[in-house]
C-alpha cells in the first residue's frame, strides 16, 4: 500500500514537469530578436582638408594711357560700374594738339616736294624723247620723285600716329565692369603704361586660393566653395594653376571656375569677399569607406556587411580593399553614417529582426 502510494506521487510530479519539457517551451525563450552592436560607416583615407580664398572676377585688367602726360581729369572712382568705352580720364591735349599740326604740316610740306619733283621727272622724261636731255638727267630727276614720294609716306606715318595720340589722351574702358581701385590723380605726371587702376571685367566670379607646395601634386579637380554667412555650398572646377609657386609664400595661385554660373545669384557672390573652399577627402569620389573588422563576413560568395533598415538587417555587397588594424578598408555605395552590425554577423540571416545595444 505504502509503494503504490510512492508510485502516484512519483506519477502527479511527472505530470507536473510534463507541460515545461514539451518542444514549445524552447521556441518561447527565443521569441525575442538578438541583440546587436552597431557602427557607422566612415570616410576612409585622410580627413577632408579646405582652403580660404575670395571670389575674383575671372578678367582684371590694369588701365593705363598708351602715351605719357598730365592727368588733366578724372571722371571715376573706385567702385564705379562703368561700361565699354565710358571715359576715365583725360590728359592735358595741348602737346599731342600740336604734334598733330605740326605732322599735317609735314604731310603737306612733302606732299609739294612730291608733286614737283613728279612734274620735273616727266619734264626731263619728255625731254630725252626728244634729244634735249640726258638720260643721266632723267634718271636724276626719277630717282628724287621716288625719294620725295616715300618722304610722304612717312609724313603720312607720322601725321597717323599724332592723330591716334590725340585719342590716346582719352583713357576709355576697354570694357564694362567695376573699377577695383584707381590711383590716377588730377594734376599727375604719368608715362604711357602706368597702371591708373584695375576694371574687374563684368562675367561669372572665380574662386581664387593659394596651394600649399604639400597639396599641390593631389590637388582635387572639384571641390564646393562656401561663400562668407550661410549661404549654399556652390560645385566649381579647377580652371587653372599657376606655373610657378610664389617665391615670397611658397604656394601656387589656383582659380577655380563656377560649374553653373546662371544657377547662382549675384548678390551671394561679392568681389573679394571670403570664401571656403572643401574638398573631399581621399577616396570619396571612389565610394572607398571605413567600417570595424568585425562587420564584413565572407560566406564563400564575396564579402558583404549588414545594414540597419528599420530594426531589421539586410545584405550589402562590398569590395574588401584592405585592412588598417581593427578597421578594413571597402569600397561599397553606403554613405557615410550608414549604421551596420559590427559584431555577431555570422549568425543573421536576410530580414531578421534585431534589437540595438545601447
Amino acid at each position: 500500500m505504502r509503494r503504490s502510494a510512492i508510485s502516484l506521487a512519483l506519477l502527479a510530479s511527472l505530470l507536473v514537469l510534463l507541460p515545461a519539457c514539451r518542444p514549445g517551451a524552447e521556441s518561447d525563450a527565443q521569441v525575442l530578436p538578438p541583440w546587436v552592436l552597431t557602427a557607422e560607416v566612415r570616410a576612409s583615407g585622410a580627413a577632408s582638408w579646405s582652403l580660404t580664398g575670395t571670389w575674383q572676377a575671372r578678367h582684371e585688367i590694369p588701365v593705363s594711357f598708351r602715351i605719357g602726360g598730365r592727368i588733366d581729369a578724372r571722371l571715376v572712382d573706385a567702385g564705379a560700374g562703368v561700361g565699354a568705352g565710358q571715359v576715365l580720364f583725360r590728359l592735358d591735349p595741348r602737346d599731342v594738339v600740336q604734334q598733330r599740326v605740326a605732322a599735317e604740316a609735314q604731310v603737306a610740306s612733302a606732299r609739294a616736294e612730291t608733286d614737283n619733283a613728279q612734274r620735273e621727272r616727266d619734264r626731263l622724261a619728255d625731254m630725252l624723247k626728244r634729244k634735249l636731255a640726258s638720260q643721266q638727267d632723267y634718271d636724276r630727276a626719277a630717282t628724287a620723285a621716288r625719294a620725295a614720294r616715300e618722304r610722304l609716306v612717312a609724313a603720312e606715318a607720322e601725321l597717323a600716329q599724332a592723330v591716334n595720340a590725340t585719342r590716346y589722351a582719352v583713357l576709355e574702358a576697354p570694357a564694362a565692369g567695376i573699377l577695383l581701385d584707381v590711383t590716377g590723380q588730377r594734376g599727375q605726371v604719368v608715362t604711357a603704361g602706368q597702371p591708373l587702376g584695375t576694371l574687374a571685367e563684368d562675367g561669372p566670379l572665380e574662386a581664387e586660393v593659394y596651394v600649399p607646395e604639400d597639396r599641390r601634386a593631389d590637388l582635387p579637380e572639384r571641390a564646393l566653395a562656401h561663400p562668407l554667412g550661410d549661404g549654399p555650398p556652390i560645385p566649381v572646377s579647377l580652371r587653372e594653376i599657376a606655373g610657378a609657386v610664389d617665391p615670397a609664400t611658397r604656394t601656387w595661385r589656383a582659380r577655380f571656375r563656377l560649374d553653373a554660373p546662371d544657377a547662382v545669384e549675384s548678390r551671394d557672390l561679392a568681389l573679394g569677399t571670403t570664401l571656403t573652399l572643401r574638398f573631399e577627402a581621399a577616396g570619396e569620389a571612389r565610394g572607398e569607406r571605413r567600417v570595424p573588422l568585425g562587420a564584413v563576413l565572407e560566406r564563400g560568395d564575396g564579402p558583404l556587411v549588414w545594414r540597419l533598415v528599420d530594426d531589421r538587417v539586410e545584405p550589402e555587397a562590398v569590395t574588401l580593399l584592405g585592412i588598417d588594424g581593427e578597421y578594413a578598408r571597402i569600397r561599397t555605395r553606403l554613405p557615410v553614417g550608414t549604421r551596420v552590425v559590427a559584431l555577431g554577423v555570422n549568425r543573421l540571416h536576410s530580414g531578421q529582426m534585431v534589437r540595438v545595444r545601447p
